[in-house]
């Protein structure tokens, strides 16, 4: 990746191919890629400055591939990814880290365990089911008053797949350039905030950029 590249690359060749080998005259093969290439949504180049990142011991979802957060973070950071790939490419970045092939929905701590929260550009790879599951489970696993940051992409075209391109500029102004791919699906800030406060987040910080959010979210 580029951070979820695995996921990105499977979902961009799968849908490719079965474009090129569905059973259809070479005229309506031609017009489907056409089509394809055209349902294919890359953002520009967004920059995000990440001045900080919460205080205290980190949960971050979906933390592989760049390890943004496990970059800024390090000993802080505890990393979850459901994909040892992802993990994989991520654990030199920041060996400080503790990395964890988990499912973001089933988290093996107890409740009130880590001070914060964070998910980079990770639940755009969520269904909205699994989004709810994952919040709840960040919620329970969060201290009294700990807080949930959220980085993710506005995504409006519901077909083909969507790409964004990512400028990260860390605390100690390392650039980190990264790319999100994902089959295209509905999701705003406001869905993306509902979400939060319906497990039990109250959402303090609302920051809307025109194709990425960021938002804090306390228990």
């Amino acid at each position: 990746m580029v951070i979820h590249n695995y996921y990105w690359e499977s979902v961009f060749i799968q849908s490719f191919q079965e474009t090129i080998m569905s059973e259809r005259s070479r005229m309506q093969k031609l017009l489907q890629i056409v089509s394809f290439i055209s349902q294919l949504v890359v953002k520009r180049m967004q920059k995000i400055i990440l001045k900080s990142i919460p205080k205290g011991n980190i949960i971050d979802i979906g933390g592989g591939g760049e390890g943004i957060i496990a970059q800024i973070g390090r000993e802080r950071v505890t990393a979850i990814d459901k994909h040892q790939r992802e993990i994989d490419e991520a654990k030199h970045k920041a060996p400080e880290a503790t990395w964890v092939l988990a499912d973001a929905k089933d988290l093996d701590y107890s409740n009130d365990h880590f001070d914060n929260a964070t998910s980079f550009f990770s639940i755009m790879y969520m269904s909205s089911e699994d989004k709810i599951e994952v919040c709840k489970e960040v919620y329970r696993v969060l201290k009294p008053h700990g807080e949930f940051w959220v980085w993710d992409s506005s995504i409006s075209k519901e077909k083909g797949v969507f790409f964004i391109k990512i400028k990260a500029v860390l605390p100690d102004k390392k650039v980190v350039r990264t790319g999100y791919g994902v089959s295209s699906k509905k999701q705003t800030i406001n869905s993306t905030k509902e979400t939060l406060e319906n497990s039990g987040f109250k959402v303090e910080v609302v920051e809307n950029k025109k194709n990425w959010f960021f938002l804090k979210a306390k228990k």
